[in-house]
């Protein structure tokens, strides 16, 4: 567990800090110098992006790691299906890109009714599309050997600082905003560029593509599970990436603009458990192929408490400074109309913190078909939710829509994974932490200093971690949040006695 350890807080800071620029760019510089239509379409790009990726890189990220624990002692084997996997994606990609481009024509009759602006980056989407599903394949490679500090660093900061760049240079003069959406496939390609420099340089990556040890039988397994990977990560970015262009088609790039930058602030409960579910995959994949129930269940657990006690904090940051934070945002009053969204984001978030691994266990289980199901029936009841939602409810229709399906898709996964395993990821510490929470907001929402509003929310952060962290450090409501603590405590004594 320390290789784990080490690569998940590595893997949170880089992601927070990530956060920190993403927040300084979605927050203050497109608000800023963006318009809210240039916001919304700003975003559309990568987000359509996202959305087809997953069918070009056809799973094999996800079926990888899967079968990673099966041929890990073979360097031989591990590199021909690395070579071969990486060989399909190319493939479909060129296969996917040849279907776009025969079918351009109703593609752009199709856009044009929502986001008209938009047809004229459809080429900028498919370089992304290509970029990213070759950036994912290496990513997955690097997640089984435990090496994901230098990806999360190229994702979560390398590829913010550049959308930075782009809107600063946009604001500066140096080009015009056409330029800053082509900048955004420069970006995604220098990413890949520099993990795929890295992989080889430093961790020895190499191609074999000779297939001597990569049988028949071989070849189906991999190539059966990674239909099922793609058709389940296809769903998982339908979830998280239709509603914009939902919103687009009803109400326009400008709403979506307000809705990109409030998703954003709810988005962030989420980040730990992203870069610990990637360290925690192959330990997963490996305690599932061993059929090692009891570590399964300390896992999903322990994950489970962990991430619920990090979530609420988060949640409670958000909720108590929410308004302080409308008021010094450009265009805040515009953003504030997404209150709805943030909160029922944010609490979405949360459920998805508190609900564990519990995706994963399936994914790497005997049953893993059932994730798919599950996937595509939140991904369905999404979309129909909000095509009667939004017309309805505005913003507030993506809100309830986005909360109701995620909340609907994790109980499906407990419920399962209950009913096939006889282990679920709750204790009665979790019935605590939600006494603690809700006690912090009640204590905190209303507090007000009198001060300038971003001392306010300094000063209201500081003191809703440190009487929320007391609570659950006294109360003893995760062991391992109790043993992170003891150890920085007993570190600061130890730095301070040497000082004195």
């Amino acid at each position: 567990m320390g290789v784990v350890i080490k690569q998940s807080f590595w893997g949170t800071f880089l992601t927070y800090l990530g956060v920190i620029i993403g927040y300084v760019n979605t927050l203050y510089l497109r608000p800023e110098f963006f318009s809210l239509d240039e916001i919304g379409l700003f975003t559309l790009v990568t987000a359509n992006a996202m959305m087809i990726s997953p069918l070009c890189t056809v799973g094999m990220g996800g079926s990888y790691v899967r079968f990673y624990p099966l041929f890990k002692d073979s360097e031989k084997l591990s590199r021909q299906v690395f070579s071969f996997q990486f060989a399909v994606i190319i493939g479909a990609n060129l296969i996917i890109m040849m279907i776009a481009w025969i079918n351009s024509d109703w593609i752009i009759g199709e856009f044009s009714k929502g986001s008209s602006e938009y047809v004229k980056y459809l080429s900028i989407t498919a370089i992304i599309v290509i970029v990213n599903s070759l950036f994912e394949h290496l990513f997955a490679f690097s997640s089984t050997i435990l090496k994901v500090i230098i990806p999360s660093f190229l994702r979560e900061v390398q590829l913010r600082l550049g959308a930075i760049i782009l809107v600063l240079g946009y604001a500066g003069g140096f080009f015009e905003f056409d330029w800053a959406i082509k900048g955004l496939a420069i970006n995604y390609t220098l990413a890949l560029v520099l993990l795929f420099l890295n992989l080889i340089v430093v961790h020895k990556l190499r191609f074999d593509f000779s297939f001597s040890q990569f049988t028949r039988e071989w070849r189906n397994k991999i190539l059966q599970f990674s239909l099922y990977s793609m058709a389940l990560a296809m769903s998982f970015a339908i979830l998280n990436n239709v509603s914009y262009n939902q919103l687009s088609w009803f109400l326009g790039d400008e709403v979506t603009g307000i809705f990109s930058v409030c998703f954003f602030i709810g988005v962030i409960i989420e980040m730990p458990r992203r870069n610990m579910a990637k360290v925690i995959a192959p330990l997963l994949a490996d305690s599932m192929a061993n059929n090692n129930l009891s570590e399964t269940k300390k896992i999903y657990k322990r994950g489970s408490i962990t991430m619920s006690v990090i979530g609420s904090l988060l949640f409670i940051g958000i909720i108590t400074n929410i308004q302080d934070l409308f008021s010094i945002i450009p265009k805040g009053d515009s953003f504030s109309l997404g209150f709805g969204v943030v909160l029922a984001v944010s609490a979405a978030k949360l459920i998805l913190m508190a609900f564990s691994f519990g995706g994963e266990i399936i994914n790497y289980s005997q049953q893993y078909k059932y994730n798919l199901i599950f996937q595509i029936i939140a991904a369905i009841l999404l979309v129909v939710l909000n095509y009667f939602l939004i017309p309805v409810y505005g913003l507030n229709g993506v809100a309830i829509s986005y909360f109701i399906t995620i909340l609907i898709h994790s109980l499906l996964k407990v419920i399962y994974i209950k009913q096939v395993h006889s282990i679920h990821p709750f204790m009665k510490s979790h019935f605590a932490l939600l006494i603690i929470s809700g006690i912090t907001i009640l204590i905190f929402y209303l507090f007000k200093t009198g001060l300038p509003v971003t001392l306010n929310i300094v000063i209201r952060s500081f003191l809703t971690t440190l009487f929320f962290t007391f609570l659950i450090y006294r109360f003893k409501i995760s062991d391992d949040i109790n043993r992170l603590i003891d150890l920085i405590l007993s570190r600061l004594l130890k730095s301070k006695g040497r000082n004195s």
